[in-house]
């Protein structure tokens, strides 16, 4: 046991410190600190929720979320397929939990990848903003409104952190997937891409619940809780194809 728990280690200290895992992170913060220095009024005349949304809605994050949990770990199954690494290790333990190890680390750097930099500027609309409701009644009759007034800024924010981790889990893994099908990096980067604005632009608003851009927000879909639910339901649907896949080309080498 001692060997998989240095392996486990040794493979996500691989996930958090591999150059596109930093570089995604390091944009997202650029795209959200843009957005505040661009639209924010910095003499506390904003709400902790307006500064947030802001970043959301004008920083032009929104359209390409998908991208950045796919710049991370999880095309390195390519490489590594190519270049016999995987055939090495597999020799060393057996294939369940090298895909196990594999499916944990990319899940926790892709969620990491979107959930830090949330965490990040999340912290920072909290201390510049007012806390409560906005003065301007955009949240009238939203559950957003209700969460602010009932449980406080924290309560949303931190739920929104969750969702952002959850989102970039769900797309890591499902970048995986197509790592795995395809054995080509820039596939494994694009096709995650396509699907989410394939998803974004085919679904109907009614079907919101169904669209991972509004699950990433929360707010659309009127229900955190239905949002945090969904992106469960879509992790585990894509961690299933993606243990099949893995396992189809690892029997390959």
């Amino acid at each position: 046991m001692k060997k998989y728990g240095h392996f486990f280690k040794s493979d996500l200290r691989r996930a958090v410190t591999e150059k596109g895992f930093v570089l995604a992170m390091l944009l997202i913060m650029a795209v959200f600190l843009n957005s505040f220095r661009l639209y924010v009024r910095k003499d506390g005349s904003m709400s902790t929720f307006e500064i947030i949304v802001n970043a959301m809605a004008l920083s032009g994050f929104g359209p390409f979320a998908a991208v950045f949990p796919a710049m991370g770990y999880s095309s390195m199954f390519c490489q590594e397929f190519n270049s016999g690494y995987i055939r090495m290790i597999t020799t060393r333990m057996s294939y369940k939990r090298f895909m196990l190890v594999r499916l944990i680390s990319v899940g926790l750097s892709g969620g990491l990848t979107v959930g830090v930099p949330f965490a990040v500027y999340y912290a920072l609309a909290y201390v510049t903003g007012y806390h409560g409701l906005p003065d301007n009644g955009m949240l009238d009759g939203m559950v957003a409104g209700y969460y602010l007034e009932h449980y406080g800024d924290l309560f949303v924010i931190w739920f929104k952190i969750l969702l952002g981790f959850l989102f970039g889990v769900m797309f890591s893994v499902l970048s995986l997937i197509f790592a795995a099908l395809a054995v080509n990096r820039y596939v494994a980067m694009l096709a995650p891409f396509i699907i989410y604005e394939t998803l974004w632009a085919l679904l109907p608003l009614k079907l919101n619940y169904l669209n991972p851009i509004y699950l990433l927000r929360g707010d659309d879909v009127d229900s955190y809780v239905l949002s945090a639910l969904m992106e469960l339901i879509y992790i585990i649907f894509l961690i299933i194809i993606a243990w099949f896949v893995m396992k189809k080309r690892i029997s390959e080498e």
